[in-house]
């Protein structure tokens, strides 16, 4: 279940919600809990000996390999409007935020 979730992370997309969303005191925040996801990863695979995650579930890898091109520009369309939001709150920001948010779950629970 571990390795699961893990392999569904994304460094890169929640270092965007940090730059575009995260005051510079908060930053190391992210910055640390990216790292514990890198060390995470690395223990995972080594403990089960393997040099990629999921090996051992090529069903699940291949699921969140052809999700992530849909779910991922949802991700970065989201952290802009958070951004806009927070800036300029507007009704139909409010609704382009429920529509991303959606799209991202029905993605999530898509992949197991």
């Amino acid at each position: 279940m571990l390795e699961m979730v893990v392999a569904k992370a994304d460094e890169n997309i929640a270092a965007y919600y940090d730059k575009r969303l995260v005051s510079d005191e908060l930053m190391v925040l992210g910055a640390d809990l990216r790292c514990r996801l890198a060390h995470t990863i690395s223990l995972v695979k080594q403990i089960k000996g393997q040099d990629a995650l999921l090996v051992e579930n090529p069903v699940i890898r291949q699921s969140i390999d052809v999700r992530n091109p849909y779910i991922d520009p949802l991700h970065l369309l989201q952290a802009e409007l958070l951004y806009r939001d927070r800036n300029q709150p507007d009704e139909r920001l409010e609704q382009a935020l429920m529509i991303t948010m959606a799209g991202i779950s029905a993605g999530m629970r898509n992949t197991g």
